[in-house]
């Protein structure tokens, strides 16, 4: 089978190469996937990169590894390793499962047609695909194969900040930047429906007049707009309850300054690629929280019920089109670096897909 591997972390979208490979054989709790479509997302790019290897390097649980062993873990237990390349790149997509391993939960997936949460070392990025028969969703016939392969990323994350993790009060203003994301624009559309404000934060116009007709209460250019002065006057001088920022570096900085009294600012990913520097005071006065969020950890401290309503409830907004996104653009699997290059091109919108053979 064709899948898209990477060698080594590297900088060069190039690297990405299409190889053919064994086809894989399920073991226990585990079915195989014959994909269909896979989207290119940000947090693909880290397995690319190295971003999340590189960081989990800085975490405390990871230091002193003893006996020459260079593995890094997701969790202080050890239980849960990032992996290093060799491996095939792509973290959730749809397809049917076509074999199943031994347990319950694997045998009733059998030819069902599936959203799923993969990730390397085996990855959705190639024509079949091996998964934990708990990361395995089947859609309903409401749902197509483009928004049922976009189903977990960015559906669950933005529901998960919003409700599980800031829970915004109804009435309540929340700051998102990155604005005009596919996860920004579900933001919005929360908003609509749980009765929270949104105040959203892009570079530029480009996406400004889609967000305000799917109900952004205001919208901030910053090329020509002063985060903090607009912030002050969209609120009355009372700042923001809730913020998230994926941008991180100076924009993240600004962001803490538009934090009302014990307002908190969640951090979920590094798009700016540089540190944020916050003066301690800014979090002092007004008794204001930064916190980090990682979707597979988030997952793992929860309960199985928790889990379970959170599925069923992101499906449910999914039918409605809660989490619609875009797409703009469907590659064959044989060009996944011109994929990637576009995925993460400057100014785009809307997503990028990959279609498997067969």
């Amino acid at each position: 089978m064709k899948s898209a591997r990477l060698a080594a972390f590297t900088d060069a979208i190039e690297d990405i190469r299409i190889e053919e490979v064994a086809l894989p054989t399920p073991g226990p709790g585990q079915v195989r996937v014959r994909m269909h479509l896979a989207p290119v997302n940000p947090s693909d790019l880290n397995f690319v990169h190295g971003t999340y290897h590189q960081a989990l390097q800085r975490i405390i649980w990871n230091q002193g590894q003893r006996d020459g062993d260079a593995r890094v873990f997701y969790d202080p237990a050890k239980t849960n390793p990032c992996p290093t390349p060799p491996y095939a790149l792509g973290g959730e997509g749809v397809g049917v499962v076509d074999a199943v391993g031994s347990g319950f939960l694997a045998r009733r997936l059998s030819g069902k047609r599936v959203a799923v949460a993969s990730g390397p070392p085996h990855g959705t990025w190639q024509e079949y695909t091996l998964v934990d028969a708990k990361k395995a969703v089947i859609l309903p016939d409401a749902v197509s194969d483009e928004q049922g392969a976009m189903f977990f990323v960015n559906p669950i994350t933005a529901y998960v900040l919003a409700r599980e993790v800031l829970k915004v009060p109804r009435g309540g203003w929340l700051l998102v930047t990155a604005a005009g994301s596919a996860l920004g624009k579900s933001m919005v559309r929360l908003g609509k429906l749980y009765g929270f404000k949104t105040l959203c934060v892009v570079r530029s116009a480009g996406n400004s007049e889609e967000l305000r007709r799917l109900g952004a209460d205001a919208v901030v250019e910053t090329d020509h707009q002063d985060l903090l002065t607009e912030v002050f006057r969209v609120t009355g001088g009372k700042g923001v309850g809730s913020a998230i920022d994926c941008v991180g570096g100076d924009l993240a900085a600004q962001v803490v300054r538009c934090l009302g009294l014990d307002g908190h600012l969640l951090i979920y990913g590094t798009l700016g690629k540089t540190p944020m520097q916050i003066p301690g005071r800014d979090l002092m006065m007004p008794v204001a929280h930064i916190s980090g969020f990682l979707l597979p950890n988030w997952m793992a401290q929860q309960s199985t019920l928790t889990l379970l309503g959170v599925l069923r409830t992101v499906m449910r907004l999914t039918t409605q089109g809660i989490f619609h996104t875009q797409v703009t653009e469907t590659y064959p699997l044989d060009e996944v670096a011109n994929a990637v290059a576009a995925a993460t091109k400057a100014g785009r919108t809307g997503k990028v897909m990959l279609r498997m053979a067969g």
